[in-house]
């Protein structure tokens, strides 16, 4: 499935990016006036402040931590991908980060005028399996890829797992209907009846001609993304007699399935193998076709992937939420494609509204925009309510009147701070410090 195709068929649940703090309230857009929301910020950024201690970020840029795992987690996780299947070998596989977090990205930048660092993004892009894409690419000598042409991002490597998977796939009422027929009652002595523990599926007695093939067929419809032997060890018995009555009474009836095609909706398939030939020799590429590169989502449940891919699926997941930083370079290039720039800032990847360059020499600045390059340079790495109070010469104040007068006096200051973010003559990231990353009085000169 092309990168197109694949987001016009993926949902998102992006509501809490919020919690990333997307720029300030003075430069998001709303209903309130750039005098107010700048006002509300600078109200919670001294609250912060009262709660958390002086902090002084002068001339230090932004840190970035990695995370850390403790020694038991580390234990429990190398035991669960020991259980996994292994991982399907001819396949070149990659994370990408979805095109629809990449326009929200995009989108929110140029709105808010942010320096990110990629690596934050990064991390908000492993945050949620939803967020990206693993792409897998057949290499020379490499299994054939069948991916679903539906929007369920089915994806098999041979021809009996596609057809295994029609079992439980969502679609199956599209091509079938089902009817339930009156049957005789198997016949023998029944004293104990078989149950699968996992969901509580019966299966029947051990001693019954059906018990293998019920085994089977309940395998392939629920359970073929695990081991067959955890399969069966899950399974119990029964000795109730109440049981196996009740057992004797749902087998004197049986699934058949109809065609919905028009013309053979009166044939009857008396078991899946049937469903199975039908589809094969009817609907299978209506449904399937082969590939050699696939985007398959991050969210995709590992029931709906050959265990070879969803092998790949949950290493790399892992690998990724643990190691965020080996996403940046796939982050690089899908921001590139939305028209994003991408520079380096204090040893870090970062974007924003615009690269950082210093201010050509024949640039003539108003008053204003020289004042705030001016106190920019000086204190580069301090708050922009800081810069605000200083230049317009009102602080913040606390009642009403005083901040409805600090507002208005800020609110030209802010147009002009966001012009120059704009031309990357100063940067202000995301916990609202104001930087001078170009010239002689920039940080990382004065280190």
């Amino acid at each position: 499935m092309d990168e197109s195709k694949q987001e016009a068929t993926v949902a998102f649940d992006l509501s809490e990016l919020t919690e990333f703090q997307f720029g300030p309230d003075w430069a998001r857009a709303s209903a309130s006036s750039p005098q107010t929301r700048f006002a509300q910020t600078n109200r919670a950024e001294r609250e912060r402040k009262h709660s958390s201690g002086p902090r002084d970020n002068r001339n230090r840029p932004p840190r970035h931590r990695e995370g850390s795992l403790s020694h038991g987690r580390g234990e429990r996780r190398d035991a669960q991908r020991r259980e996994l299947p292994e991982p399907a070998t001819g396949l070149r596989v990659e994370v990408r980060p979805c095109n629809p977090i990449l326009a929200l990205f995009a989108t929110e930048i140029q709105r808010q005028k942010r320096a990110l660092s990629l690596l934050d993004l990064s991390r908000v892009v492993v945050a949620k399996k939803e967020r990206y894409d693993l792409v897998f690419m057949k290499q020379e000598g490499g299994p054939m890829l069948i991916h679903s042409l539906r929007e369920d991002g089915a994806c098999w490597l041979t021809e009996a797992e596609a057809l295994a998977y029609i079992h439980r796939a969502p679609w199956l009422s599209e091509f079938y209907s089902t009817e339930q027929v009156q049957v005789e009652p198997p016949k023998g002595t029944f004293t104990a009846i078989a149950v699968c523990s996992l969901g509580g599926e019966v299966i029947g007695p051990v001693n019954w001609h059906g018990y293998q093939p019920t085994i089977t067929q309940l395998y392939k419809e629920k359970y073929s993304s695990m081991p067959m032997s955890a399969f069966r060890a899950a399974i119990n018995v029964n000795k109730d007699e109440t049981a196996v009555q009740q057992w004797l009474q749902d087998a004197s009836t049986r699934t058949v399935w109809h065609p919905t095609r028009e013309e053979d909706r009166q044939k009857v398939l008396s078991d899946m193998k049937e469903v199975e030939q039908d589809f094969r020799d009817h609907h299978y590429s209506q449904v399937y076709e082969v590939v050699e590169k696939v985007f398959i989502n991050g969210a995709t449940p590992p029931s709906r992937l050959s265990p070879g891919l969803a092998a790949h699926l949950s290493i790399l997941s892992g690998k990724h939420r643990r190691n965020p930083q080996i996403l940046i370079p796939n982050l690089c290039h899908g921001l590139a494609r939305h028209h994003m720039p991408i520079y380096k800032w204090h040893g870090h990847h970062y974007t924003g509204p615009n690269r950082i360059r210093a201010v050509p020499a024949e640039t003539v600045l108003a008053d204003r925009m020289a004042a705030i390059l001016k106190w920019s340079q000086e204190n580069s790495g301090k708050k922009a309510d800081a810069m605000f109070a200083e230049l317009s010469g009102v602080p913040a104040g606390t009642d009403e009147a005083s901040k409805q007068a600090a507002a208005d006096a800020y609110a030209p200051y802010t147009a002009d701070m966001i012009w120059l973010m704009e031309q990357g003559f100063i940067l202000v990231t995301n916990d609202n410090s104001v930087w001078f990353p170009k010239g002689d009085a920039s940080p990382e000169k004065k280190a």
